[in-house]
């Protein structure tokens, strides 16, 4: 072979190499670009617990078991700092954050209820008039996600699936369902206590499913308050609780002293509420939440589904009996108990790689005021009431005879701006007038005006807090906050929630499943990033009104 022939045949090998070299680049390359794209789980499970500090996780570490709890903890993401970043912290506002990625002054959700300048009367966070109640005549059925004014994780979900995926949210609360499944959602359900039935609204559909009306044929909610309320283990196992009876307790309607056993079946029909204020509401959530995941065939199609589940009844114990109360502690110990059920069911009914879960809570809570006080800490209570009546007497002495307040609610002042403009007075001037009367009052911390967060000046502290949840259309004229560990409270027993302050905005926030590493971090985050991070999981748009980022620590 002549040297030409030679340089011919190098020639083509060389290219041979070339070819094959860009070949195997450009499938690697390929190969590359789907890798950054997370593979989709089948199932979206979001878990809100209602008023749970994260405390309780630690407190009550040692006597959860292995499945619940501390299972979420071993093989997730914990975030051990996260916080609201707005006030108030109440339910409402709390499940719409989660799933929203933003704050009140983006979605709406200003509080549980607020008052309407338009309407000129009080607004419920999901009130609809519009829409007739399902497995109920009474008014709890007139509920609808209108008042939300950003999309949802679900509502995302939805647009970017062609609608193909299905988007579900149940809870005894109305809020805690309807708000987390969104405007697109295909359904909500919701406890009515009046029929003791799971509920809906005509917004989602024309009647009920038939497994709906079979499972409140069965009177489940019944028979789960058919027994007392005793305690799950040993009552001088509860070392991280105060004793069985104290005075910062409340009591249910036919209950002389707050200790177990709690009668359930002899207090049922004058406690109306009762399956949700007991541990076992949260039994009747899982159950319904499993008849969901079945008949709605929820994680076996091509598409992710996602579930909204809230646990309503930590919220309501809480309420009655207080942070440190054996009841409290018995109630998450069982909690603890349904989380183990229910990652159990999707590990057979989706597989163990096959879902994504978050668990986080829509707020804490204080400790009771009068508890505080004996033990020598921060705290006290307050009564707004006096307060508005001298504020009510200042504003006539400064600007003349009128009803200057249509409505107060929550440390809340709603001007009557119609008789302000009437008289030509300055709105500004008697908002700060408020603003400067109400501050002087012991146990307000602070207060501030609509006309202040309205300059778009980005404040801190407290303060950021206040503008991220002052929302132009619906928040009030001045807002108030208290001094740490005071509340505005009518009972001396149990506690409540809605402040700036950590022991209200520090909640839980762990990521569990598919596509999730295992570990925690200590640093701060907001819940405002779970929605974002969910959505970043699911390759999908971040919620309109998203205000968070992608939390980077919990994807690979």
């Amino acid at each position: 072979m002549n040297k030409y022939n030679v340089a011919v045949s190098r020639l083509k090998l060389i290219g041979l190499f070339l070819l094959l070299a860009m070949t195997t680049y450009g499938q690697n390359t390929k190969t590359e670009a789907k890798e950054v794209f997370y593979k989709k789980p089948k199932l979206v499970v979001g878990i809100v617990v209602d008023q749970m500090r994260y405390d309780y996780l630690v407190r009550f570490y040692d006597k959860y078991g292995a499945d619940g709890f501390k299972r979420l903890l071993a093989g997730g993401f914990n975030y051990t700092n996260a916080n609201y970043d707005y006030i108030p912290t109440y339910t409402a506002c709390g499940h719409a954050c989660v799933f929203t990625g933003t704050g009140p002054a983006s979605n709406g959700i200003i509080g549980n209820e607020w008052y309407d300048r338009y309407s000129k009367k009080s607004m419920y966070c999901v009130s609809d008039s519009t829409v007739n109640p399902l497995g109920t005549t009474s008014i709890s059925g007139k509920m609808s996600p209108k008042n939300l004014f950003t999309s949802t994780i679900g509502d995302e979900l939805k647009l970017a699936s062609n609608f193909r995926s299905k988007v579900i949210g149940v809870a005894l609360k109305d809020r805690g369902s309807i708000l987390p499944a969104g405007s697109g959602a295909d359904a909500a359900y919701w406890h009515d206590p009046y029929s003791n039935n799971m509920i809906s609204s005509t917004y989602y559909m024309k009647e009920l499913p038939k497994w709906v009306d079979n499972f409140n044929k069965r009177k489940v909610a019944d028979s789960l308050v058919s027994k007392p309320w005793t305690t799950l283990l040993p009552i001088e196992k509860y070392t991280e609780s105060s004793p069985d009876n104290t005075p910062y307790e409340g009591l249910f309607d036919g209950e002389k002293k707050p200790v177990f056993p709690h009668n359930l079946p002899l207090l049922k029909d004058s406690n109306p509420e009762l399956i949700r204020s007991v541990p076992m509401g949260n039994t009747l959530t899982t159950m319904f939440a499993e008849q969901i995941l079945v008949n709605e065939k929820m994680g076996k199609g091509n598409e992710t589904d996602l579930l909204a589940i809230s646990y309503t009844s930590t919220d309501y114990v809480g309420h009655m009996y207080g942070i440190n109360a054996i009841e409290l502690e018995d109630t998450y110990l069982r909690l603890d108990k349904e989380i183990a059920e229910l990652l159990n069911f999707l590990d057979s009914h989706v597989g163990k790689e096959d879902y994504l879960l978050f668990l986080t809570a829509d707020h804490a809570a204080v400790n009771n005021p009068v508890f505080s006080m004996d033990h020598d800490l921060k705290g006290d209570m307050i009564e707004t009431r006096p307060i508005i009546d001298s504020l009510k007497k200042y504003l006539n002495t400064s600007f003349g005879q009128g009803d200057y307040i249509l409505n107060t609610n929550s440390q809340n002042i709603y001007l009557n701006r119609e008789l302000i403009e009437k008289k030509n007075i300055n709105l500004r001037d008697v908002q700060e007038k408020c603003v400067r009367f109400v501050s002087g009052f012991e146990g307000v911390a602070t207060a501030i005006s609509a006309s202040d967060l309205m300059t778009g000046t980005k404040r801190s502290g407290i303060y950021s807090l206040m503008q991220n949840g002052f929302n132009l259309k619906r928040s009030s004229d001045v807002m108030i906050q208290l001094q740490p560990g005071w509340i505005s409270w009518s009972s001396k027993t149990g506690t409540t929630h809605g402040s700036a302050y950590r022991y209200d905005t520090h909640v839980p926030l762990v990521f569990y499943g598919k596509n999730v590493i295992q570990g925690r971090t200590h640093g701060q985050v907001s819940v405002s990033d779970i929605a974002p991070t969910v959505c970043t999981f699911l390759n999908i748009e971040f919620p309109s009104g998203s205000s968070g980022k992608p939390l980077e620590e919990v994807l690979r």
